[in-house]
């Protein structure tokens, strides 16, 4: 809403409040309609106080007033507020001191530690200093604070709510405070139909200017600014616009106005969504979920909520762009969530709405496979591509001339961030992701499933499954391509010389297998040392690798100079250090191992995307002949004979 100055907005909100359908019911809920109809001639406000009046009431008070309510006198002594629990606030002749009569000082400081923020210890101290507005209210106090001062002079408001036990509200100013109880006074009544006036009139105008904007793709903060604000002041469409921007932008939040799941907009984009949101805080209860559904929907919604926290959920829109979302979802499902972008960008100029205010695909974050590829950055460029009747063209001159996604190599797996990591892949060539775990012993692919999700396996890291997908090439075009791999982040330590064959076995039939296990734990530990350990099978046999453990070096077969651990992890005269700082000696084996075979894991796939997981075989053999084991012997202590 445009600022407007006191004389004109007071007027204004009087008269809507007087226009309101619900003033004149409340009034006459006692049954005395003579009271109601003078309530609501007399307004809400009073006549002006003139400077001699407010130059008195800063004498007695000793200090003077900040701008906002100084001004506001001027033009009205006092107000009825409109949407609070105060019946009567701000007269020249009744605001006074607070006093601190209930010591709430006292319970406030006593809470505060040498670490509290300022803007608490304000709070705590206002108790005692306050100017009282509130004269006539609800176990509500309006206090102004003159020790909470702004660059303007204006103190802050606290508003506290005695019955809610809850920290009071802080407002900027006196005119802040005045101006939100307006946009609560317009929430209380923007359902009702027959509340209409010159501000919903403006509010809905700017709402619907904002919404061809949104498919437009124009300036997606303004946008955003002219539906929250309508969303303040209670306009039906707001929230429902609003949350479809937000939930995009990653701000949080999803659209309450539940409705029947027949209608699409609401049982394939919202219902998921808040799904989605229910689960995600872990909520063990789904009454809260379910509450809103009629008796008819409720085995309906059930059935929805048990596919998203099974994750087998799939997101479906009509017409080309839902044709792309299968094409996307299947690449994001093998590990190339750069290609399943790409494919669900080149396709928003055929999404097609559902309705007159839906104005994007926000069912994507939804689906367990493209949510994830929607990050608040790709969320912004979605409400930035004009889509459905704002698009003006084919979808695919949004993806023309922008360069080639770089492969991610393998470096990543060693950069500083993680430190003090395990991690273990195997990459076979040839073959798909669902054929490599079948020759891996995996028997059945697991849901989709991030790094998070699989954290009921943690502790048990020698039989949680591995991740897998499909992967390109590190190097020139063509080179590399049909490698799929297994991925597992934190694993159990490496056997040494138990290491089951799985190199073999995936590349038998003519294949190529490349294996990595890596452990660092960034100190000299004998029991655990930092592990390097590298094995290249061809055909079903292994031709060359090496191990790096420790201060011990061990190689096997017809090793490429290039591939020579020396070369990474070079020895020392004290048998340390050979993995460098910063695991420099893990990056070179990691670049090295890229550029022998065109190389790339897919890292945002891997780090935050889902991918199918598998119980694949051992990956640790028996222990073999003559190699020390712990073993554990329970020993039962007979019980003492007693004398008789």
């Amino acid at each position: 809403m445009e600022n407007l100055g006191w004389g004109i907005f007071l007027e204004r909100w009087s008269a809507e409040w007087a226009a309101a359908p619900s003033t004149r019911e409340e009034l006459e809920e006692d049954g005395d309609i003579d009271f109601a109809a003078e309530t609501i001639e007399a307004g809400l406000g009073f006549p002006p106080a003139d400077e001699e009046r407010i130059t008195a009431l800063e004498r007695r008070l000793g200090a003077r007033l900040p701008p906002s309510y100084r001004s506001f006198l001027a033009v009205s002594d006092g107000w009825r507020p409109a949407g609070i629990a105060v019946y009567l606030m701000g007269t020249t002749e009744g605001v006074h001191w607070h006093g601190d009569p209930m010591t709430m000082r006292e319970m406030y400081e006593s809470n505060l530690t040498a670490t509290s923020p300022a803007r608490e210890v304000l709070m705590a101290g206002m108790w005692s200093r306050a100017l009282q507005l509130s004269l006539d209210s609800d176990m509500t106090d309006v206090l102004l604070d003159p020790g909470d001062v702004n660059a303007e002079g204006e103190w802050a408001l606290y508003v506290y709510r005695g019955y809610s036990g809850e920290y009071p509200d802080r407002y900027e100013s006196f005119g802040a405070f005045m101006r939100s109880v307006y946009a609560g006074f317009h929430r209380d009544n923007g359902a009702d139909p027959g509340f209409v006036n010159d501000t919903t009139r403006a509010l809905d105008a700017s709402l619907e200017r904002a919404r061809v904007a949104c498919l437009a793709g124009e300036d997606v903060d303004r946008q955003l600014e002219v539906l929250a604000e309508a969303v303040e002041y209670g306009r039906p469409r707001a929230s429902k616009l609003h949350v479809q921007l937000t939930a995009l932008l990653g701000t949080g939040g999803y659209f309450n106005g539940r409705g029947p799941l027949e209608d699409p907009l609401v049982g394939k984009e919202f219902v998921p969504l808040a799904a989605v949101q229910h689960i995600r805080t872990n909520s063990t209860d789904d009454r809260r979920f379910l509450t809103p559904f009629d008796e008819g929907e409720q085995e309906q919604a059930v059935a929805l909520l048990a596919r998203i926290r099974e994750r087998t959920y799939v997101y479906e829109p009509p017409g080309p762009f839902g044709e792309a979302v299968v094409t996307a979802r299947e690449q994001a499902r093998w590990g190339d969530t750069d290609g399943a972008w790409r494919t669900v960008e080149a396709a928003l100029a055929d999404w097609e709405p559902y309705e007159t205010d839906h104005v994007a695909p926000i069912g994507l974050l939804a689906d367990p496979l493209l949510g994830p590829i929607v990050t608040p950055e790709r969320g912004r460029r979605i409400l930035s591509t004009p889509r459905g009747a704002g698009a003006a063209g084919p979808g695919e001159e949004l993806t023309q001339g922008r360069p080639a996604a770089v492969p991610d190599g393998l470096t990543w797996l060693a950069e500083p961030t993680r430190r003090d990591h395990s991690y273990r892949f195997l990459l076979a060539e040839g073959v798909s992701p669902a054929e490599l775990a079948e020759r891996l012993g995996g028997e059945t692919l697991l849901p989709p499933q991030n790094l998070v999700e699989g954290y009921p396996w943690h502790g048990m890291a020698s039989r949680s499954p591995d991740r897998l997908g499909s992967c390109g090439a590190a190097g020139e075009e063509g080179r590399g391509v049909g490698w799929s791999f297994v991925f597992k982040d934190g694993t159990e330590p490496f056997p040494s010389r138990r290491v089951s064959p799985m190199g073999e076995r995936a590349s038998r039939g003519g294949g190529r297998s490349v294996l990595v296990w890596c452990e660092l734990h960034g100190n000299e530990s004998v029991a655990f040392p930092d592990t390097f350990h590298l094995s290249y099978c061809e055909d079903g046999r292994e031709r060359y690798g090496f191990t790096v453990q420790g201060k011990v070096t061990e190689r096997s077969g017809d090793l490429p100079d290039t591939l020579d651990p020396g070369l990474f992890f070079p020895e020392t005269e004290s048998g340390t250090g050979r993995f460098g700082n910063e695991s420099e000696g893990e990056q070179r084996a990691l670049a090295a191992v890229a550029e022998m075979f065109g190389l790339s894991l897919p890292r945002f796939a891997i780090q935050h995307g889902r991918l199918h997981a598998v119980m694949t075989a051992p990956w640790v053999g028996p222990p073999v002949p003559g190699e020390p084991q712990l073993s554990f012997v329970r020993h039962r202590t007979p019980a003492p004979r007693t004398e008789t």
